[in-house]
């Protein structure tokens, strides 16, 4: 029997519904052989939401090991912006906890489409993290000037799917070297997890095709025109491996959320399915807002480069 491939989350009790969509997509989309150990740094999860994470047992075969989370160790870090929670500061911990030498961790707002054994395969002896550039962040995010010149900012990645070398990182202390990084700086973090692993592993991080974690910036292709690599974005935007957005949003139509609601509909939480308007209705919502924060967007050639290149759906909200 091959040996189970381990994936961590960090979740608090609000998200773990989320997460064991996740969870799901893993397991319904793995291969006949694929096996998995899923790792839970556990924020305070009810014994109601674990008993209803337990019901995926039903129907697959799996590890589950919970790991209650420390929030004392991170109580420096500054986790009191309303948008961010302990479970954030969660990945640094994993090499600790978790004694394989390779691990994926995924953040909860993930679909994952096909069999992760790809990914695990990557070789990142050499690695500290491997994964994919955060193109949201990079264009925007002041990266060189918060970070210095010599940052490659083209090398930051999103935290939200990496695969890490827990032996690399248990050999050389990188969990004491993160949470010093993340007190010290706390005040000026804008990711901050994923600012702090992005400057700690510098020159040790592996960049992974876009497919392995697919973001709404990706789907805006107008930004990439000068890209040397354009074809190959919009390839990888095709065919996902890991979809990575807030599909259970409202009135949110955007690539793949069908079958996120499809997942939704087959799972222990069908209380989750979002409640859309009828099509019309949402829609010219939709586009009511878009024109109140841009009235005068018809009258810009940029517009309809934006429209030519993203459709609709991604034209009028966020993708």
């Amino acid at each position: 029997m091959t040996k189970p491939l381990s994936v961590c989350f960090a979740c608090d009790d609000k998200y773990a519904p989320y997460m064991g969509l996740a969870m799901l997509s893993v397991l319904q989309s793995a291969d006949r052989a694929d096996r998995f150990h899923f790792y839970i740094l556990d924020n305070k999860i009810s014994a109601q939401n674990k008993k209803k994470l337990a019901e995926l047992h039903r129907k697959y075969r799996f590890g589950l090991t919970y790991i209650p989370l420390d929030e004392h160790l991170f109580a420096r870090c500054d986790a009191k912006r309303s948008n961010w929670t302990l479970s954030i500061f969660g990945r640094y911990l994993i090499p600790k906890v978790i004694s394989d030498d390779k691990v994926l961790y995924l953040d909860c707002d993930v679909m994952v489409r096909s069999s992760l054994r790809p990914l695990f395969e990557e070789d990142i002896r050499r690695y500290y993290v491997a994964g994919v550039p955060d193109y949201n962040v990079i264009f925007r995010g002041k990266l060189r000037e918060r970070f210095g010149v010599s940052f490659k900012k083209e090398e930051y990645v999103n935290s939200g799917v990496l695969l890490i070398n827990n032996k690399k990182w248990r050999e050389e202390n990188l969990f004491e070297k993160l949470l010093d990084f993340s007190q010290r700086h706390a005040a000026e973090l804008l990711w901050p997890d994923q600012d702090a692993i992005n400057v700690v592993c510098q020159h040790h991080k592996k960049i992974l095709p876009e497919r392995y974690n697919v973001m709404g910036y990706l789907y805006k292709p107008d930004l990439f025109l000068n890209s040397p690599r354009f074809a190959q974005i919009k390839q990888e935007t095709r065919h996902p491996v890991i979809r990575h957005f807030h599909a259970w949003k409202k009135n949110f139509f955007v690539p793949h959320r069908s079958e996120y609601l499809t997942l939704i509909q087959n799972s222990p939480w069908p209380q989750l399915m979002p409640q859309d308007d009828i099509k019309p209705w949402a829609w010219s919502k939709i586009v009511s807002r878009y024109l109140w924060n841009h009235p005068f967007c018809f009258l810009l050639p940029k517009f309809y480069k934006r429209w030519k290149y993203r459709g609709t759906a991604c034209l009028f909200m966020d993708a």
